[in-house]
């Protein structure tokens, strides 16, 4: 009796494990068993065999329902069953099978638990039963549980791993598809594409993906003909139908079918809401500005900006959208976008600002007019263009009295364009200019040869040489500058120049670096009585401050700057500067006290400098034998400002003072922790 009741159970373990391993493929437990389990007789359901079947079908049926911990529970008992040598090797062969079948789907539990041991779970599960069919499917159900995480870097790990020829059909699309997505997500669009190629010619609920993200790679690498064909292949698809019109229509339009464009477009935005609707409207009113239709290209322009509200409209929309108002009689409109150029530099700039430079000359705007031919003629995209534009420029500069900008361009548009049918005009155009020019630079050459022998020359080659001498100033040219200042100052005839000439001398020195020169030469000016009348004599204060800190003089540096701030200077960024050199001065000459006053004063001022200011109370309180202070304050720098300048002082003076303190383990500690930033 007993035998026969073994044999019905062995054949149960046989039709048992004929539906797990087809189930197995399906990802779904097994839950035919329990079409088995009611043939059992009331003394098999004593037996030890059936317990195990009953609950790996309670797991499985847990497992389908979602409830993975309690369905973990279930396959964790049955793997903990001991197998007993028998007469039975094949009931023993199939429960053996259960016993891995469980552990594969425990760990399937923990992944969709998140459980942090799934990896390991899985991975055990690969070294014990490398043979069992689900294994070949363990490496998969991670890639795509990671891949429906959106963690794609893992699930390329896990991917990676898999023999794809290894899945079946289904499977194997899936993880093309799967897989390719996460290398295109990552930015690996040619490991991407070759994925989707391989099966987005085959029937799959995938297929629709595939195609769309292999022609959308094909028009990112401008292969406009593969993705133009492939976009094609989704006419019918419902879930692509509101973006992939836009890629074909874009497609036409790189390849300057426009009339494609707008016979394809215009229906399909009549009859279809569009995810890239903008940029299609974007494309018509372009594929009508290229056929010369301006009114429909205001239109369809018109229409994009209202949806657009400014957000990509680039440098060629504002140009065609405001070319085509002009060519439209709307000139109002045709200014409010041709502005949008004034700061561009590309060729729409170009042609946008030379259009608006006509606009303003009709409507009797020289100056603006002017402004815009300018930034044409600094173009050189077209040719034409900007010779047209540099002669219109030249001439509004000498009607508004811009003389010397007159004289420059006149020259400029001489040396570049010697056979221009302008030639005699602009010849006389720049002989008009010369009479009332103020270009220093030729007034220098002119006076230098006669000053001497010429004294009523020389007021006026002092204003000149002073004037040159700024210009250098401000191109930086300094020792160009202190040459032609020092000619200026042997003929004083106006004390005011002179006083000005001297100070910017000064200014010049200091930017060489000539720190003693620049001292003496601020001093002279502070002491020339026409100097307290101009507007920079307070700051002539601050420069010698700064002359006599580069001079490591730094009791005068103090003084000088502490002059300057009693002088009453308004701009809080100088002030703070000023400031923060006298704390510095008194630092270096020791005087903790004072400089400690000073740096407190940054401190409270909010200045940007704040960090610098506290890092250096903390320095004076270590040199003031101050340790504890000193951590104290550098530790509030590094709370405060964690990512400042001084930061890495900062850490470093901490851990150094407490060496100083005789603690080498907090020492030690701190910078191991500054080392590992």
């Amino acid at each position: 009796m007993q035998s026969g009741l073994f044999k019905h159970a062995a054949d149960c373990i046989f039709a048992f494990a004929f539906v797990n391993s087809f189930l197995m493929i399906k990802l779904k437990p097994i839950a035919a068993c329990a079409l088995l389990l009611g043939t059992l007789t009331v003394k098999a359901q004593q037996n030890d065999s059936f317990q195990i079947y009953r609950t790996y079908h309670t797991a499985t049926t847990l497992l389908n329902n979602g409830q993975f911990v309690a369905a973990a529970e279930q396959f964790r008992l049955i793997e903990q069953v001991r197998l007993q040598a028998g007469n039975q090797p094949k009931f023993e062969s199939e429960l053996s099978l259960l016993k891995e079948n469980s552990q594969y789907y425990e760990a399937l539990c923990a992944l969709e638990l998140g459980n942090d041991d799934a990896l390991a779970l899985f991975m055990r599960f690969i070294k014990e039963h490398p043979e069992n069919p689900l294994s070949k499917l363990a490496y998969f159900q991670i890639g795509k549980s990671y891949s429906k995480q959106q963690k794609y870097g893992d699930a390329i790990l896990w991917f990676n791993k898999i023999n794809a020829s290894e899945l079946n059909g289904r499977e194997y699309t899936e993880y093309k598809f799967r897989k390719g997505y996460a290398y295109f997500d990552m930015g690996d669009y040619a490991y991407a594409q070759q994925q989707f190629s391989e099966i987005k010619d085959k029937k799959s609920s995938f297929q629709e993906d595939a195609i769309y993200y292999f022609a959308y790679i094909a028009y990112l690498n401008k292969d406009y003909h593969v993705a133009l064909v492939n976009f094609e292949k989704l006419k019918n698809s419902k879930k692509y139908e509101s973006s992939y019109p836009y890629y074909i229509t874009a497609v036409y339009f790189l390849d300057k079918r426009y009339d494609d464009v707008l016979n394809y477009a215009i229906p399909i935005l009549n009859s279809t809401k569009q995810q890239h609707e903008t940029e299609m409207l974007r494309i018509i009113g372009a594929s009508y500005f290229a056929k010369n239709d301006y009114p429909n290209a205001v239109n369809y322009y018109t229409r994009f900006q209202e949806r657009d509200q400014g957000k990509t409209q680039n440098s060629q929309d504002s140009y065609q959208i405001g070319y085509a108002h002009y060519k439209t009689g709307n000139n109002a409109k045709a200014t409010v976008e041709l502005s949008k150029l004034v700061n561009q530099s590309d060729e729409f700039a170009q042609n946008g600002n030379y259009t608006l430079g006509s606009i303003f000359l009709k409507s009797g705007n020289k100056q603006s007019a002017r402004n815009a031919f300018q930034i044409a003629s600094k173009l050189d995209f077209d040719k034409q263009i900007q010779e047209e534009a540099l002669f219109e420029y030249a001439k509004l500069s000498y009607e508004l009295d811009f003389n010397t900008q007159a004289l420059e361009a006149t020259r400029l548009y001489l040396r570049n364009y010697p056979r221009s049918k302008r030639l005699d005009e602009a010849k006389t155009l720049l002989g008009e200019a010369l009479l009332n020019s103020k270009n220093y630079k030729e007034a220098v050459e002119i006076l230098e040869p006669i000053v001497v022998a010429n004294p009523s020359a020389a007021e006026a080659y002092q204003k000149v040489t002073y004037y040159r001498g700024l210009e250098f100033y401000n191109e930086r040219a300094f020792e160009n500058a202190i040459g032609i200042f020092l000619r200026s100052l042997k003929h004083p005839r106006d004390e005011k120049i002179t006083a000005l000439t001297t100070y910017w001398l000064a200014e010049a020195m200091y930017e060489v670096r000539k720190y003693g020169e620049s001292v003496e030469q601020f001093e002279e000016f502070l002491q020339n009585p026409e100097s307290r009348q101009l507007s920079v004599y307070n700051y002539a204060n601050y420069g010698l401050g700064y002359a006599a800190f580069g001079a490591e003089q730094y009791k005068k540096a103090a003084s000088y700057f502490e002059r300057f701030l009693a002088g009453g200077p308004t701009d809080k960024n100088t002030i703070n500067d000023a400031v923060a050199r006298i704390a510095d001065s008194y630092f270096v000459l020791k005087s903790y006290g004072q400089a400690m006053s000073y740096y407190d004063r940054l401190i409270a001022s909010g200045s940007q400098s704040q960090d610098y200011a506290l890092f250096q109370r903390g320095m004076i309180q270590g040199l003031q034998s101050s340790p504890d202070a000193k951590i104290a304050t550098l530790n509030d720098v590094l709370t405060r400002y964690p990512n400042s300048d001084f930061a890495d002082d900062a850490s470093f003076e901490i851990a150094y003072t407490y060496f100083l303190k005789n603690d080498g383990e907090r020492a030690k500690t701190d910078l191991q922790a500054m080392i590992q930033k």
